[in-house]
C-alpha cells in the first residue's frame, strides 16, 4: 500500500476514534531532541458494553471481517465460505454449539479434574498467554469474548465444564482473540497455534482412555500399573534394534500398534503388526536377554495383572461407588427448587390447616391423600406454578420436605406422631402436632441456613484472598516491568552518551597524533643520539654537537660517509 494511502487511513480512524494521534520527542537515534508523530490505541471503557452487540464481528475460523452468518445460539459468526454446515438459514447454529449438545461420557467432577491437568500442561509451555494484552492495553475494543488461560483454570475448579468441546471451544477462542490482536504473524500468534495443538492432543488422548490420562498426570504411586476401564490389552512389542518388550495396547491404528511400554521411562511408539507378540507367549520362544530394565518392566506388569484380577472382583463395589453426588449438580439445583418452593407454600396455608388437614372425624381428606403422592414427584423452578391450583398439606408432606431438604430420615417423633395420628378416630388434636412440627421444621431450616451460612463467608473470604493476592502480584510485576523499562531505557542512554563522547575523544586524540607526526617528519634527528640535530654532515646524517659526531664519525661513519672533501 502506497504511504499516501496509508496515511489516509490513519487520518479515518483518528476522526472514528479508533486510534489517538500524538506528538513526542525523540531519545535516541538519529533523529535525538525532534519531535516526531506517533499512534496508539485510544482508550475503551470495557462498561459501555451496548457498542458491542450481541455477536463478534470477525469470522471465528479465519479471523477476518466481511459478510458474515450469525449462530442463534452463541456469540460466533462466520463467513458462508468458512461455515463447516451445509444449512445457512435464519437459524443456523454452528458446529461448536452442534458438538456441545453431545452427551458426554465422562462425569463432570472427573471431566474438569482432567481439563484442569490439560490447562496446567497449556500454561507450563505458553506463559505468555496466562493473560495477554487485549485486556491490558486498550486492544478489548476489537474483542468480543475476552478469556485466558487463567480463567479456564478458574473454570475447571469451579466444575463449569460439562463437555470436551466447551473446553476446546474456549481455547480457540483464545487463538481467535491473539489473531485478531497481533495478525496472524509473530511470536505470540504462533505460541497460540501450538497452544491449540496441544490441547487437540490432550482432548484427544482423554476421549481415548480417560484413566491412563488421569494417571500420567496425577502421578499416584505405581500409577502406570493401575488398571483403566476398560483395561488395555497387554502385548510383547519389538522395536527395531531392542528385543521384545511388555506394553499396554493404547489404540490400534492403520500404521499398526500404538503402545506404551512398561519400565522406567514408560515410553511410547508406534509398532508394526509383524513386531507384537501375545503376552501369553513362552519367553523362551522370544529369545530375551533377562537384563535389570525387563527384570524391572515384567515386575510392573505382574503387579498390573494383579491389580487387574482384584479390579475385576470389586468391579460391583466400584460401580456403586461412582455414584458421587457431586457429579449431578442439576439434581441438586432441582432438590433445593423443589424444598423452597414447597416452604413457601406450606408458609402461606400453616393457618388453614384445621380447614383442609382433617375433617371432623380425625382422617384426612382424599384430596390430601393424594397430594403426598404428588408432592413426592414435583420438579419446579417457578413460584407461579405451585400457586397455581389450590392443595392441601399434610404432615406427611412435611415429612417428606424436611427429608428431601436435609437429606437425613424422619426424626422417631414425627413418625410417632404419624401412627398416633393414623390410630386415632376422634379427637383431632392437630393443631398442636401442627405447631410441633412446624417448630422442629424451623429448627432445622434455621440450622441448614447456619451451616450454608458459615461455608459461603469461609468460600467468600477464601476467594477474596485470592483475589488480592492475585491483584498484589499483578500490580507487583507491573511496578517491576516498569521499573525495568526506566532501567533499561537509562542505560541505553546512558551507553549511546558515553559511546559519543568516546568517538568524539578517539578523534581528538587521532588528529593530535596526525598533527605530531607531520611536525617530527619536518625536522631532522642526530643520527647517534636521536635528538634534534643542527649540524649537518652528509645526504642523510645529521648530528646535534661536535661530540656526537666525532663519536659517530670514529665508531663507523668515517668508513661510509659520502661528503666530498676538497
Amino acid at each position: 500500500m502506497p504511504a499516501a494511502d496509508i496515511e489516509e487511513q490513519l487520518q479515518y480512524a483518528v476522526e472514528d476514534g479508533l486510534i489517538m494521534s500524538y506528538k513526542a520527542v525523540a531519545q535516541k537515534g538519529s533523529n535525538v531532541g525532534l519531535e516526531q508523530e506517533g499512534y496508539r490505541i485510544a482508550p475503551y471503557d470495557d462498561e459501555d458494553i451496548s457498542e458491542k452487540g450481541s455477536h463478534d464481528w470477525y469470522c471465528f475460523n479465519c479471523h477476518k471481517a466481511g459478510e458474515v452468518v450469525e449462530c442463534t445460539e452463541c456469540w460466533r459468526v462466520f463467513h458462508v465460505t468458512c461455515a463447516e454446515e451445509e444449512d445457512l438459514s435464519d437459524n443456523f447454529i454452528c458446529s461448536l454449539c452442534k458438538d456441545s449438545k453431545k452427551q458426554s461420557r465422562i462425569k463432570r467432577k472427573a471431566l474438569n479434574r482432567l481439563l484442569g491437568f490439560t490447562v496446567i500442561r497449556l500454561k507450563d509451555k505458553s506463559k505468555e498467554l496466562h493473560s495477554f494484552g487485549g485486556h491490558v492495553e486498550g486492544l478489548n475494543r476489537f474483542i468480543f469474548n475476552y478469556i485466558d488461560l487463567n480463567m479456564m483454570e478458574e473454570m475447571t475448579m469451579k466444575r463449569r465444564y460439562r463437555y470436551l468441546e466447551q473446553f476446546f471451544a474456549d481455547a480457540r477462542t483464545i487463538l481467535h482473540n491473539i489473531f485478531i490482536c497481533y495478525g496472524e504473524c509473530g511470536f505470540i500468534p504462533d505460541l497460540a497455534g501450538i497452544m491449540i495443538r496441544d490441547c487437540r492432543y490432550d482432548l484427544d488422548e482423554i476421549r481415548q482412555c480417560k484413566d491412563c490420562y488421569h494417571h500420567s498426570n496425577a502421578k499416584p504411586k505405581n500409577w502406570f500399573c493401575q488398571p483403566c476401564r476398560p483395561a488395555h490389552d497387554l502385548v510383547f512389542a519389538k522395536q527395531k534394534g531392542f528385543s521384545y518388550w511388555p506394553a499396554k495396547v493404547i489404540k490400534v491404528t492403520q500404521e499398526g500398534y500404538d503402545v506404551r511400554f512398561f519400565g522406567s521411562l514408560h515410553q511410547r511408539a508406534t509398532i508394526a503388526s509383524s513386531a507384537i507378540r501375545p503376552i501369553d507367549i513362552s519367553l523362551k520362544q522370544l529369545m530375551l536377554k533377562r537384563t535389570v530394565g525387563f527384570n524391572k518392566a515384567m515386575k510392573e506388569l505382574s503387579l498390573h495383572q494383579q491389580l487387574l484380577e482384584s479390579a475385576a472382583q470389586d468391579t460391583d463395589e466400584q460401580s456403586g461407588a461412582e455414584n458421587d453426588p457431586d457429579d449431578e449438580p442439576e439434581k441438586e439445583e432441582q432438590n433445593e427448587k423443589l424444598a423452597k418452593v414447597h416452604h413457601k407454600k406450606f408458609h402461606h396455608k400453616r393457618h388453614r390447616g384445621d380447614d383442609h388437614g382433617c375433617d371432623s372425624s380425625g382422617f384426612k381428606s382424599p384430596s390430601s391423600r393424594s397430594g403426598v403422592h404428588e408432592d413426592s414427584h414435583l420438579v419446579s423452578s417457578s413460584e407461579d406454578q405451585v400457586h397455581a391450583g389450590a392443595r392441601v398439606f399434610s404432615t406427611s408432606d412435611v415429612a417428606v420436605q424436611a427429608t428431601k431438604k436435609s437429606g437425613r430420615p424422619q426424626s422417631r417423633g414425627m413418625q410417632t406422631e404419624e401412627g398416633e395420628k393414623s390410630a386415632t378416630v376422634t379427637g383431632c388434636n392437630c393443631d398442636v402436632k401442627f405447631s410441633r412440627m412446624f417448630e422442629e421444621y424451623k429448627n432445622q431450616i434455621e440450622a441448614d441456613f447456619r451451616v450454608d451460612k458459615e461455608r459461603a463467608l469461609k468460600e467468600l473470604e477464601e476467594r477474596l484472598r485470592k483475589d488480592c493476592e492475585e491483584d498484589k502480584q499483578m500490580a507487583l510485576s507491573r511496578a517491576m516491568t516498569s521499573v525495568q523499562r526506566e532501567v533499561e531505557s537509562v542505560r541505553l542512554q546512558t551507553e549511546e552518551k558515553c559511546k559519543e563522547e568516546y568517538f568524539e575523544e578517539v578523534k581528538k586524540l587521532t588528529d593530535k597524533h596526525k598533527r605530531e607526526i607531520s611536525l617530527a617528519k619536518k625536522k631532522q634527528w642526530c643520527y647517534n643520539c636521536e635528538e634534534e640535530a643542527m649540524y649537518h654532515c652528509c645526504w642523510n646524517t645529521s648530528y646535534c654537537s661536535i661530540k656526537c659526531q666525532q663519536e659517530h664519525w670514529h665508531h663507523e661513519h668515517k668508513r661510509m660517509c659520502r661528503r666530498k672533501r676538497n
